[in-house]
């Protein structure tokens, strides 16, 4: 890959040293002594222009451009003799800065093209520029490409704007000549243009940036009859090493000229056929706005992939950070990392002041217990899931809370107990059961209080916001939250109105548990019946979910449970096929009507049932952190996964499935919003291209409970926000 500048060569030979003197001062400093020299190097830098490798000249073959060119080819030996013998700025500048060197030189003389006088001597100069900036735009390869205006020919320099428009360039350079000094300076011998211009010359010449060009996205738009514009398609001569080489064109090779100018004859063709094209391709829909782009740019979407280079992780989680994101799986007992566990048990402090009498003696005891088997091992010795109990007579969640304010200071410390070996990403794999235990800390136990709650949604929201969250969808089970005395209307009043206070979009999803049956499952039906029938709630409950261990609690055998749910049209997500098998989904989809399904990583295994998801949209609800934390799948970075069964949710895209990425218990999992997408991502082999990553953020939009106003407006919103983060160049 080089950085390219093409040139048409007018009247005088002398186009190329002034252009590579404003290109490569580094080389030929010609504007030293010039007296508007810093506007000349601020120029250069504000248009990032970059040193050229490689100088084209595009010439007509008449006996004056052949003196003229004979020159060109002198001042160019003279330049590299220069260099050999060590004297001047050249030397210096190559004795100084290695990576320096001279540009090479390509002429290509245009054959039949004479004095340009005539219209078909013009068409043949035409075609013969375009196909030459064709061919050093496919050389740059994603580097610079600068094209040039030359002096006294509105032919050429017309031929070289519309190539401009047509192949794009990083700029389009020009020379203003002072018409004062012009005599003089043609008079001026050879030798002189390898080196800056003499001071008594002040501005006889003045380089200049006339713009950029952005490439026609017409040129690589293929369809099956009319395939994109490459340069192989349309050589330039014979042979292309040489340095000097002839075009040989006539009125019947002006192929490129012609495909241009049909393309932008049927314009309107072109674009609508090739954006039905991509749709038709697109098994599952992308945002409508990204088939406007230009093929270029749909290429880079779809051949970019994240996921795949450990190295480029912050990189690529940065990049996915700015993304707008709707996310359907979140559950709140779920959500607490150890600071975020310290900051909520905090909230408590009334309480554990009003009880602090009673702890003390326990607390003793598990700080003499920490102290004699270390942090790593008292997990062992503590059975968190009995601390809420652990002193009798004391309100949840006082002793708990209490618990965790032994590490006040030092959340380090209370991760390192919680978590232990699974800190280290190869041991935190496939554990099973395991996985629920690490949430007895910061799960329910520690939401039964009003502070607590609404600390946690605080909490939630920051997250949220944090990775531009744009629609939150929260799961909460209130019947597990009420130890401490708060009701269950209550207590979703409350999470409504604290997560209402900085999010415009958000829905509750009220979660009850298999293991609980039939109490639990009737007890929230009729605090969700209450709410909805209530005329001045403006309740946020959108759906309902049945979680926990499908082979717990068989989902027909609680249907008839959630008929009054069904009977007021709710939303229903079911946890299916985490851990069991295929049947668990189709019991969840033909006895609960579900319309999305919680992780369903066995859907494949039932071939006429994944036909059923594809027909009605069911969309699936993918936990990558959780699922490979619980199950154990593949993960491109974690060598120890080779062996491992490949996650699902590539081929579940690529089928047509509605899937989307969420984060399930972010605190337990250890991971974020964001963090998801890239895990997603590294649990494909070969990861998952941006195009890939925009489908699944699109799906989270048009797979959410919200309202049907509310997300058609969250989709159009999201496809701006995309829309105007590829104009900035968001593009890895």
């Amino acid at each position: 890959m080089t950085n390219i500048l093409v040139t048409t060569m007018g009247d005088s030979w002398r186009i190329a040293p002034e252009l590579m003197g404003f290109t490569n001062p580094q080389i030929l400093d010609m504007y030293a002594f010039h007296p508007d020299v810093e506007r000349i190097t601020h120029t250069r830098t504000a248009f990032d222009i970059h040193f050229v490798d490689e100088i084209w000249v595009v010439a007509a073959r008449n006996d004056r451009t052949e003196s003229e060119l004979e020159k060109l080819l002198a001042w160019y030996r003279l330049l590299e003799t220069q260099a050999q013998e060590g004297g001047g700025t050249l030397q210096e500048w190559h004795d100084l800065v290695k990576v320096f060197h001279r540009p090479g030189l390509k002429i290509f003389e245009v054959d039949s093209t004479g004095m340009l006088s005539s219209e078909n001597e013009c068409r043949i100069m035409r075609e013969a520029i375009s196909r030459v900036v064709l061919h050093a735009a496919a050389s740059v390869s994603g580097r610079q490409l600068l094209l040039a205006l030359s002096e006294n020919n509105d032919t050429m320099n017309q031929d070289m704007q519309f190539a401009a428009s047509v192949f794009g360039c990083h700029a389009l350079l020009r020379i203003v000549r002072n018409r004062v000094y012009s005599q003089c300076l043609a008079e001026q011998d050879i030798d002189a243009f390898i080196r800056p211009l003499s001071a008594d010359m002040k501005d006889a010449i003045t380089p200049m940036v006339v713009g950029g060009y952005r490439k026609n996205p017409l040129i690589d738009l293929a369809l099956a009859s009319h395939p994109a514009i490459r340069a192989e398609s349309f050589p330039i001569a014979a042979s292309e090493t040489k340095q000097r080489v002839v075009m040989a064109l006539d009125s019947e090779s002006l192929t490129l000229s012609a495909a241009i100018d049909h393309r932008f004859r049927n314009s309107e063709f072109f674009l609508s056929n090739y954006t039905q094209s991509l749709l038709k391709e697109d098994i599952n829909n992308n945002f409508l706005a990204l088939y406007s782009l230009s093929p270029a740019v749909i290429e880079r979407l779809k051949q970019a992939h994240i996921g795949v280079n450990p190295d480029k992780e912050s990189v690529e989680i940065a990049w996915l950070n700015r993304l707008p994101k709707a996310e359907l799986h979140c559950h709140l007992d779920g959500i607490l990392d150890a600071e975020d566990i310290i900051r909520v048990a905090a909230t408590n402090h009334l309480l554990i002041d009003r009880y602090k009498m009673r702890m003390a003696f326990q607390m003793r005891e598990w700080r003499r217990l920490i102290d004699k088997v270390g942090v790593m091992n008292a997990s062992q010795h503590i059975p968190f899931k009995s601390l809420p109990e652990a002193v009798r007579d004391v309100p949840e969640p006082v002793s708990i809370s209490s618990f965790i304010s032994l590490f006040g200071n030092a959340p380090e410390i209370l991760d390192a107990l919680i978590f232990g070996k699974y800190r280290k990403d190869p041991a935190f794999v496939a554990i099973g059961a395991a996985y629920e235990m690490l949430g007895d800390i910061q799960g329910a136990s520690l939401l039964q209080s009003e502070s607590g709650i609404r600390e946690a949604c605080r909490i939630l929201v920051e997250k949220a916001e944090r990775h531009h969250v744009r629609y939150l969808e929260v799961r909460c089970a209130p019947i597990k939250y009420m130890r401490g005395g708060l009701n269950p209307i209550q207590i979703i009043l409350m999470i409504e109105e604290e997560l209402g206070k900085s999010l415009e979009n958000f829905s509750i999803i009220l979660t009850a548990s298999r293991q609980g049956f039939k109490a639990e499952v009737m007890q929230l039906v009729n605090v969700a019946k209450r709410l909805m029938e209530d005329p001045d709630s403006l309740c946020r409950v959108r759906g309902f979910d049945l979680i926990g261990n499908d082979a717990t609690c068989p989902s027909k055998d609680v249907r008839r449970y959630f008929f009054p749910i069904m009977e007021k049209c709710q939303h229903v997500t079911i946890h299916a096929a985490e851990s069991m098998d295929v049947a668990s989904i189709w019991e969840a989809v033909y006895h609960f009507n579900a319309e999305r399904i919680g992780h369903g990583l066995t859907l494949r295994d039932n071939p006429a049932l994944l036909a059923q998801f594809l027909d009605h949209n069911v969309a699936i609800e993918m936990c990558p952190s959780s699922n490979l934390q619980i199950k154990g799948f593949r993960d491109n970075f974690i060598p120890e996964t080779a062996s491992l069964p490949e996650y699902p949710l590539k081929d579940y895209l690529d089928r047509g499935l509605r899937v989307t990425v969420n984060c399930d218990n972010p605190g337990i999992s250890r991971t974020h919003f964001t963090r998801e997408l890239h895990r997603a991502a590294r649990m494909t082999s070969g990861g998952l291209s941006i195009w890939d990553i925009l489908r699944i953020v699109r799906n989270g939009f048009k797979a959410s409970f919200a309202d049907r106003f509310i997300r058609n407006r969250l989709l159009r919103e999201a496809e701006s926000e995309i829309m105007a983060l590829i104009q900035e160049g968001f593009l890895l």
